[in-house]
């Protein structure tokens, strides 16, 4: 039974092309191999080489999809060097590709060549902010370079994974280091943060908010639900006042008191003052104010909403019936 269930159970392991492109799964009969080794696999263009990214690990064959691929060995030395050059040549044809856009005078930016199909033809990648009539640029290249060419247009998010750079915080940019996939970022998240909305330190290299915004998003998300609303009336150890300000990783609240100054509560020490605080079982009767706080624990302030205005009680069929008698 042993040696069945062992038969049964394959090997995959995670390739990838470039730094921090997309991870691709292949069947593997290596275990050895490790993160960062240079293999051979089968690719719809033939034989490639790619790099480890996940070493191999366990799975059932069932879970394996059909249409799997596998890793056929480690690079050779001459596969290495063959890579090399293809590299070389790759560059030599971008190089070209950038100054044909420049002497065409084409409102785009030359960002990668990539040789596929054994030198039978390229992808010419590309940044435009809008559509590019390049039929010209394409018969020049087609002609000089006696290849099928290719035109792949990328945003400006992508513009930055392939040409990298250095952040506003001194490092290399996430998306060209290890950012697989790019999240949806939203202003929200800098207001959980209280950061201030200020373009110019919220956006990165590509003129978008910046993707660290999304690394601890949650945290504050989380936090912010369990902190009073600025604004709200609460109720301190040192007297009743109002939130002026939020200390988010800290949980402390700063408050402007009724009598005058300020004082920085935790939250713990911090009850609204219209909220009416159950005593646990133990405790007897619910009661309001610092001590059914104290009993509690930490009050959840969303189950405090602002008090709403208090509606009229005449309905418009007494107004109907007032004006009837008149």
């Amino acid at each position: 039974m042993e040696q069945e269930s062992s038969e049964k159970q394959k090997f995959v392991v995670g390739i990838q092309y470039r730094k921090a492109g997309k991870i691709y799964t292949f069947l593997t009969d290596d275990q050895t191999l490790l993160r960062g080794d240079f293999v051979v696999v089968e690719s719809e263009q033939g034989a490639s080489v790619g790099t480890v990214a996940l070493p191999p690990q366990p799975v059932s064959e069932a879970d394996l999809p059909k249409d799997i691929k596998k890793v056929l060995h480690r690079a050779s030395q001459e596969e290495l060097t063959a890579l090399a050059t293809q590299n070389e040549r790759e560059m030599e044809i971008f190089e070209l590709f950038a100054s044909r856009v420049k002497e065409q005078n084409l409102p785009m930016k030359p960002l990668a060549a990539e040789l596929r199909d054994g030198e039978k033809k390229v992808i010419l990648t590309f940044f435009a902010e809008e559509r590019v009539d390049f039929r010209t640029l394409v018969k020049d290249l087609a002609t000089a370079l006696h290849m099928r060419i290719e035109m792949h247009q990328v945003g400006a998010r992508d513009e930055v994974k392939l040409r990298g750079g250095i952040g506003s915080c001194g490092l290399y940019t996430c998306c060209s280091k290890y950012l697989r996939q790019f999240q949806s970022i939203s202003i929200q998240m800098a207001k959980n943060q209280g950061l201030t909305p200020n373009p110019a330190k919220l956006t990165g290299l590509c003129n978008k908010l910046k993707c660290c915004l999304s690394y601890e998003n949650a945290l504050y998300a989380e936090i912010r639900q369990r902190l009073p609303r600025v604004g709200m009336l609460v109720k301190t150890p040192q007297g009743n006042g109002k939130v002026a300000s939020l200390d988010i990783l800290n949980e402390q609240c700063v408050v402007r008191l009724d009598e005058g100054g300020e004082t920085k509560v935790h939250l713990r020490d911090i009850t609204p003052q219209s909220a009416k605080v159950e005593v646990s079982a133990a405790g007897g009767s619910a009661s309001g104010g610092k001590e059914g706080a104290s009993e509690k624990g930490l009050v959840n302030f969303e189950d405090n909403p602002k008090p709403q205005a208090e509606k009229p009680t005449h309905r418009r069929s007494d107004r109907k019936e007032k004006r009837h008698r008149k």
